[in-house]
């Protein structure tokens, strides 16, 4: 629904630092504290590891870069597993 949309574009503006439209790799490093990650922390990835498993679940051409289309649609997929707007806005909100 519009109210959902609305929020991923929001999240998708808050990652898109430079306004270009789409959200880089460098963007999402800037964004996320990649040391906080478990398998970072774990030894078992490294930091630009961790980034590219972060950024494939958005980037489903492979080609490095996020546009809205990819944001939203992946978005779609966990809208359609949540009932309630309310709780949708939360996990889009902490997330």
């Amino acid at each position: 629904n519009d109210f959902r949309v609305g929020l991923v574009l929001q999240a998708f503006d808050i990652l898109d630092r430079d306004r270009s439209g789409e959200i880089s790799l460098g963007e999402i490093g800037q964004t996320y504290d990649l040391s906080a990650h478990p398998g970072v922390r774990s030894g078992k990835v490294s930091e630009r590891e961790a980034l590219n498993q972060f950024m494939s679940q958005w980037d489903k051409s492979g080609d490095g870069i996020v546009t809205k289309e990819e944001f939203i649609e992946a978005y779609q997929w966990v809208s359609a597993s949540i009932d309630s707007d309310d709780y949708f806005e939360l996990m889009m909100r902490n997330a």
